[in-house]
């Protein structure tokens, strides 16, 4: 598929956690997003560590699931333009960390003229990056 995709956190962490629902197959979109999923997945995968949901094992596994996935998806810096755009209003409420996702595929699509879709579970920022254009998956 031609299209890039934006990826949230919450559509990796539904697939590293081996959760229901996750979209089976990634790669066929060229995939992007801000270097805040980082930051996301490999804190939430911590919290599961030390919460005794993933034992060491699972854990290290997990971890190293997601390292190397990253290294397949373009991660944008946080910059000061979209830092501004996510501090500015959307057309629905959302919180501040899918501010700055939904910020950042705004950022690109400017810069690019890229058609993208936006991959995510988290319903509000679906609801607010459909409410911004984008196509929306699941």
């Amino acid at each position: 598929m031609d299209q890039r995709a934006y990826l949230d956190s919450s559509v990796i962490l539904r697939k590293l956690l081996r959760q229901k629902g996750a979209i089976a197959d990634l790669a066929k979109w060229p995939l992007f997003s801000s270097q805040l999923l980082d930051i996301e997945v490999r804190r939430t995968l911590q919290r599961y560590h030390f919460d005794g949901i993933l034992a060491a094992q699972p854990f290290a596994r997990r971890l190293q699931e997601w390292y190397t996935f990253r290294d397949a998806v373009d991660l944008v810096s946080i910059s000061g333009g979209i830092l501004k755009r996510a501090a500015e209003p959307f057309p629905t409420l959302i919180k501040t960390l899918d501010a700055i996702h939904l910020a950042t595929a705004i950022a690109w699509t400017s810069q690019t003229e890229e058609q993208v879709i936006v991959l995510t579970h988290d319903g509000p920022l679906g609801i607010a990056a459909s409410a911004c254009g984008f196509p929306v998956f699941p």
